[in-house]
């Protein structure tokens, strides 16, 4: 069991090293803004040519390993405990290459290594995300050189018989992946991990790779760029800078936002459809993202104003397409307004910001007058807080924001940090990327238009 252990950090090792040296390629070639040359291309073929086998040398591995050892997680557990007991650092790899799956838990010290199904870990990341909601899978373990074809549509003609043809030519482009670290550290003290059973497991499956795909959702369904991240921007990010007071020309490829009403009729969602649909993207992985409210809103509104009641969002459809949901689609401004009070009468006038105001009410951009005259001010210099909610609804074919973490996903269980603290450090890092391939594969919707 020791050799077998052995012989898998080796490969490991290996597998890294190849990685690390691929992007070293990578990396020179984006610096100087050229192609790989062709001594470069020959050590990078040769290079992912191994790796394909060392990948099919851990599967092996860690198949065998799992069979001999069906407790294997219980394994894992013990000797992070083991280690902190120690104050020795424990290390986590995750990685996978072809059909590869397994994860490597090593005792930075010792080299043992503990194969794991990746499944147990990739599973919390991409439960609910959209990727599993239309179909389609979210890569890991990618390296170097990645990069994503983009092509003009090219039309068949007629001829008659005999007749040539003239040559049609098709103008093939491509982007490339430019991934950024992603990362998050959680301190926990040593009492919590010897008082809390399956604390190590808690964590490193489940809170830190839900973490990441909070961020995840962030980046790609944000209406903002997320802080820190100069290419991880996502489709409706771009689509509201567009119309921003400085848009960019990557900002500019995407459709002009759109109004709805704050309560959308089934007409006006169906049009959004169409406008992305006439486009002649597939449309094969179609989906809808909005908040939850705004989906508990459409599953109570019907799609007709007479006759038998059929709701807008029924079995999780709208339009016959996927509904997903996220908080990332709705913007907060926060205001304020004082009030002067005379011959009966409240009215309300911007003012700076308070530590403690008088109120503090939630309108929609429609709804501010009534809500502030609900409030029944009888006095002037009363500073009321107001937080306007606006709604958004996007819609996109995600076939077209392709999206995949690079490397490897690293654990480290670090006892030497917060030791002042008497804490352990738990640090998730790993390399993401995402491109939209098709701007006008996407839209979005701001709910701002009155009812009437």
């Amino acid at each position: 069991m020791k050799k077998n252990q052995i012989n898998v950090r080796e490969l490991v090792q290996k597998y890294q090293a190849n990685c690390e040296r691929i992007t070293e390629i990578a990396d020179a070639c984006e610096k100087e803004q050229r192609e790989r040359n062709e001594t470069e291309t020959k050590e990078f073929e040769a290079l992912t040519r191994e790796n394909q086998l060392l990948g099919m040398r851990m599967q092996a591995a860690t198949a065998e390993y799992l069979r001999e050892n069906p407790d294997a997680q219980a394994q894992v557990e013990k000797l992070v405990r083991e280690n902190l007991k120690a104050g020795r650092q424990t290390e986590i790899t995750l990685m996978r290459e072809g059909e590869f799956a397994g994860m490597m838990v090593s005792d930075a010290t010792s080299g043992g290594i503990i194969p794991l199904r990746i499944q147990d870990f990739l599973d919390p990341l991409i439960e609910g995300f959209i990727l599993k909601l239309v179909g389609l899978p979210m890569p890991v373990g990618l390296s170097g050189d990645y990069v994503w074809p983009i092509y003009d549509i090219v039309e068949a003609t007629v001829a008659g018989e005999g007749v040539a043809l003239t040559d049609s030519k098709i103008n093939l482009s491509k982007l490339t992946a430019t991934p950024e670290r992603i990362g998050i550290a959680i301190p926990v003290t040593n009492q919590s991990i010897n008082q809390s059973a399956g604390v190590m497991e808690t964590l490193v499956k489940k809170v830190m790779p839900q973490a990441v795909a909070l961020l995840l959702n962030k980046i790609v369904f944000g209406l903002d760029a997320v802080s820190g991240a100069s290419n991880l921007i996502g489709p409706f990010a771009h689509i509201v800078a567009k119309g921003g007071g400085s848009p960019t020309t990557e900002d500019n490829r995407y459709k002009d936002m759109i109004n709805v009403h704050e309560t959308p009729s089934f007409a006006e969602l169906n049009v959004m459809k169409a406008k992305v649909l006439e486009t002649g993207i597939e449309g094969n992985h179609l989906c809808w993202v909005m908040t939850k409210t705004m989906k508990a809103i459409l599953e109570g509104t019907p799609v007709n104003s007479s006759g038998i009641f059929r709701p807008m969002i029924e079995d999780d459809k709208l339009c016959g397409l996927p509904v997903y949901t996220t908080n990332n689609l709705r913007k907060n401004v926060v205001t304020y307004k004082k009030s002067t009070y005379s011959s009966s009468t409240c009215t309300w006038a911007s003012c700076d910001a308070v530590t403690t105001p008088d109120y503090e009410v939630v309108c929609t951009p429609n709804n501010e007058a009534a809500v502030l005259a609900a409030l029944g001010c009888t006095a002037s210099n009363k500073v009321v807080k107001i937080n306007t909610v606006t709604e958004y609804i996007g819609l996109g074919d995600w076939s077209y924001q392709p999206m995949g973490m690079f490397g490897t996903f690293r654990f480290i269980v670090d006892p030497f940090s917060q030791a002042r603290k008497d804490a352990v450090d738990f640090v998730l890092n790993t390399d993401y990327a995402t491109k939209t391939l098709r701007p006008e594969a996407f839209l979005l919707a701001a709910a701002k238009t009155a009812n009437s």
